[in-house]
């Protein structure tokens, strides 16, 4: 039996786990706060009060509002990872990015993808948030469209491939944000689609707002 000035390692994972999920409980009450009230309400007593713990606790798992709000961000893109990571590995990448995207039973993702669209679209603050998250995802992204792509394929394109799908979906929430027509996730399926075009106008797909299908301008002869 371990003395009292002993730490028992299963007590410190215990310790370690109550850590984790009471961070994780803070992160998604910012989140919470953001969705039902603003991001301008998203204050340290307001996530604290949602989290049922006090305001010193925490100040003991983050230092600041932002803080907690980023960590609601880096949740939701690593919940996409995880959904990308559970596509078939042999389907096309922007397949597995449109059906991520605007899988209809994904009621959670959906939801949070237009919180934040929202948030980034009424606060500049926020949305400076949300882009340096979602620009360290793209280091993610890389190294799954690495194991996505052919072997050997250019390090370069690989990067571009990365970035240019992470700007056809942020190009996506703010034409959405703006005036929102058709449902979000369409609009992102759409602007992954382009991708395939390489953006020239004159084969630009032409679809619906809430059709993921898409069908060529022009017929290649």
């Amino acid at each position: 039996m371990p003395s009292p000035t002993t730490t028992s390692p299963h007590g410190s994972g215990l310790r370690a786990s109550k850590r984790e999920r009471t961070a994780r409980d803070l992160a998604e009450a910012a989140y919470a706060v953001v969705r039902d009230v603003g991001f301008d309400a998203v204050t340290a007593d307001a996530v604290a009060d949602r989290a049922g713990v006090s305001r010193r606790t925490f100040f003991n798992y983050y230092p600041s509002v932002e803080s907690v709000f980023t960590a609601s961000v880096a949740a939701f893109f690593d919940s996409v990872g995880e959904r990308l990571d559970a596509r078939p590995a042999d389907e096309d990448v922007l397949d597995s990015a449109v059906a991520v995207i605007t899988d209809p039973g994904d009621v959670e993702l959906l939801q949070r993808i237009g919180v934040l669209s929202a948030a980034g679209e009424s606060s500049p603050h926020a949305r400076g948030l949300i882009l340096v998250e979602a620009h360290t995802w793209l280091d993610w992204l890389e190294d799954w469209l690495r194991r996505r792509l052919p072997p050997g394929t250019d390090a370069l394109l690989v990067a571009t491939y990365a970035a240019t799908m992470l700007g056809a979906a942020e190009a996506a929430f703010r034409v959405w944000a703006k005036a929102p027509e058709g449902e979000l996730s369409a609009a992102v399926a759409r602007a992954l689609t382009h991708l395939r075009t390489g953006l020239d106008p004159a084969t630009l797909p032409a679809v619906s707002p809430t059709t993921t299908t898409v069908s060529p301008t022009r017929e290649d002869h």
